[in-house]
């Protein structure tokens, strides 16, 4: 006689399968959740980034003008008439006002070696004005509206004459004019779900030209 060993066969039972569902849904869950929080990180650092570039744009724009400017006059706001004289602007007092001549004539000026542009902070932006000489003032918008800008400091080294009295404070002393830029700020997130973030941004440009 041949004896066959026969196998149970033995399914899943309705509580295994319950079990198993509850886990296999948690770690979904878990899953689905650390998706969703690192796209939502991914989209706050990008909108942080895009306003952070502006602001290192505006920075290069000012910086720029400067590598090129000359008579450079620095204080704590803009005369009034503007002045063609220059004044300096040590660490670490400051200036919160840099105005200087443009390297190229301005639109309707009558003098280029009288045109002056002005860069100063207001309600959190940052501006540009445009003096053409015998023309009309223009102002310029530098940082956008999605940044609020604290503090702009200028800081000269080479400047000449510390009291704005006089073009020059004595002989010249053939020294390439320093100035060094700080703003500090935060960001202003398009949406109310991204937190703000701070900044501090620090550059400096030398003129080309000896400034004498």
């Amino acid at each position: 006689m041949i004896h066959r060993n026969r196998t149970s066969l033995r399914g899943f039972t309705l509580i295994e399968l319950l079990v198993t569902m509850a886990i296999f849904i948690s770690v979904m869950t878990i899953a689905t959740g650390a998706l969703f929080s690192a796209q939502v990180v991914n989209t706050r650092l990008e909108q942080t980034q895009s306003i952070l570039d502006g602001v290192n744009l505006a920075t290069e724009v000012i910086i720029r003008d400067i590598r090129y400017g000359s008579r450079f006059y620095c204080d704590t706001a803009i005369p009034t008439p503007m002045t063609t004289l220059r004044k300096g602007c040590d660490y670490p007092s400051g200036g919160t006002v840099l105005i200087f001549r443009p390297t190229v004539a301005l639109n309707g000026t009558t003098n280029l070696n009288l045109d002056r542009v002005a860069y100063y902070l207001s309600n959190g932006i940052l501006y540009k004005d445009e003096y053409p000489y015998g023309g009309t003032v223009k102002t310029f918008q530098i940082t956008s509206s999605d940044v609020n800008i604290t503090t702009l400091s200028f800081y000269g080294d080479g400047l000449h004459s510390t009291t704005g009295t006089a073009d020059y404070a004595g002989a010249s002393d053939n020294n390439q004019p320093l100035i060094t830029m700080v703003i500090s700020g935060v960001t202003i997130p398009r949406k109310k779900t991204i937190p703000a973030v701070t900044f501090s941004v620090q550059t400096s440009g030398s003129s080309r030209a000896l400034d004498n």
